[in-house]
């Protein structure tokens, strides 16, 4: 049996249709917040702690 109200569409939507809304809003969540808080290489758009640096601490080319 559902939890919540009986009439309501978000209370009685089956629990495929809840884990697909719940993954579509953590992916968006996720997409829209990465440029805020994490730095991109602007050359190829990939997070910057994940190039290569030399010991110096230089990007490695």
């Amino acid at each position: 049996m559902a939890d919540g109200c009986r009439d309501c569409r978000t209370c009685t939507k089956s629990l495929l249709g809840r884990t697909a809304r719940g993954v579509l809003y953590a992916v968006t969540l996720s997409w829209l917040v990465k440029p805020v808080f994490l730095r991109n290489c602007p050359q190829c758009g990939h997070v910057m702690r994940r190039h290569e640096r030399r010991g110096d601490g230089s990007f490695q080319d």
